[in-house]
């Protein structure tokens, strides 16, 4: 009897490790899928940046789902979408199905599925059309008083009935490229009422003085900075510039 529970224990045994080796041999995901979100085949759409590891709360995202693994459209795979307007995703080579939720961005986007064979690492542009773009951007820096100005293009891209108006128009400065309404030193606004020719707003604002900012647990002589313009749109989120740099002599 001893001998046969031996048996019947090894056996188990056997086939626990067969069936852990069998969990460990799986493939990873080897595929990536990248891209951009791209108005009119030529501007990359610049949005905010999504704070923390917590995916559930990207501040613009789409999904993927893979047919035949999910059995419902309640688990997709969350792809955020960076600062930048760029995307990289690493994922089992399958057929997806692309979906853009609707007002997740400021930009109107179709919600129409979209199919992605992924066979091979994939480069896609999602092509969405934002409510507003920033344009000539080219922030100077004034030496004598590390004043930052801008005079900026608000390009209104939609028009008639979907079309929104601008809450206000900022200038944000930082120490780091992560610069924007809730990663800044310094900030100057224009309220949307405010701005009578918007292929002509300007904005200027101090550089502050580091050594007097407490806290910061950095160098207080740094001498480049990161400016960019965010434009917040009332019913929706910010589109943002690109991000520039300034620097102080």
């Amino acid at each position: 009897m001893k001998k046969i529970i031996i048996s019947i224990m090894l056996f188990g045994v056997m086939g626990l490790l067969i069936t852990s080796c069998k969990y460990d041999n799986y493939d990873k995901p080897n595929v990536y899928l990248k891209g951009a979100l791209i108005y009119n085949n030529v501007d990359t759409v610049f949005v905010r940046q999504s704070s923390g590891n917590n995916i559930d709360q990207a501040a613009v995202y789409f999904n993927l789902f893979e047919p035949g693994w999910q059995k419902t459209y309640s688990t997709p795979i969350r792809v955020v979408v960076d600062a930048g307007g760029t995307f990289s995703s690493i994922l089992f080579p399958a057929t997806y199905k692309l979906v853009v939720p609707a007002g997740n961005g400021p930009f109107i986007a179709s919600t129409d599925t979209t199919v992605v064979k992924l066979d091979g690492s994939k480069t896609i542009n999602i092509p969405v059309t934002p409510y507003y773009l920033v344009r000539n951007f080219a922030p100077t820096l004034s030496a004598s008083d590390s004043t930052v100005t801008a005079n900026v293009k608000v390009d209104q891209i939609v028009t008639g009935a979907n079309a929104k108006s601008i809450g206000s128009v900022y200038m944000y400065i930082n120490r780091t490229a992560i610069v924007d309404g809730g990663n800044n030193l310094a900030s100057v606004n224009i309220s949307g009422g405010s701005i009578t020719d918007p292929t002509k707003v300007i904005l200027k604002a101090k550089i502050p003085n580091l050594a007097k900012i407490s806290g910061l647990g950095i160098a207080t002589n740094q001498k480049q900075f990161f400016v960019r313009i965010g434009v917040r749109i009332n019913g929706s989120t910010e589109v943002y510039s690109s991000v520039k740099t300034v620097s102080l002599p």
